[in-house]
């Protein structure tokens, strides 16, 4: 059984965001069954491709001064910090059984982040999108719980 799967759960409308976003989840699976020989080539592809996914949306919610860009950036930065340290760890310490375990865990961060984070960037960038001018004020609440920067602007 496969930790994560592409599904329509997952399409938030953004064409470009779908397609990122199956080639993470075909990414976290072949690195799921991946073995120690070929995990550290597979993995750095998995950071690159990821960094790569983050700096386009990093780019897209700055130029459009979308309300919760803090929250969204902040996240995206830790993500990718774990993301090196576990890299170094496998390819320095051989530790191969953490990497595995971040790769465990990228689905389950994969499937909340999409779902709310990137759902409201999806949403924003649709009305945007649609000619709407979106304040902070109409975004919904839940859009940047948690985060200390709720309804800021960029």
């Amino acid at each position: 059984m496969s930790l994560i799967e592409w599904s329509d759960q997952f399409a938030l409308g953004v064409e470009w965001m779908d397609d990122t976003h199956r080639e993470f989840v075909q990414m976290v699976q072949s690195l799921d069954n991946a073995g120690e020989d070929a995990f550290l080539a597979q993995y750095d592809a998995f950071i690159a491709h990821t960094e790569d996914h983050f700096q386009r949306e990093n780019e897209i919610m700055q130029q459009t001064a979308f309300p919760p860009l803090h929250c969204h950036l902040s996240e995206h930065e830790n993500v990718l910090n774990i993301m090196r340290d576990v890299r170094r760890m496998v390819a320095d310490e051989g530790r191969f059984d953490v990497g595995r375990v971040l790769v465990r865990e990228m689905a389950p961060w994969f499937t909340n982040h999409a779902a709310t984070m990137d759902n409201m960037l999806a949403r924003f960038l649709q009305m945007q999108a649609d000619g709407q001018s979106v304040s902070p004020s109409q975004m919904p609440p839940a859009c940047g719980a948690g985060c200390g920067h709720e309804h800021e602007a960029a």
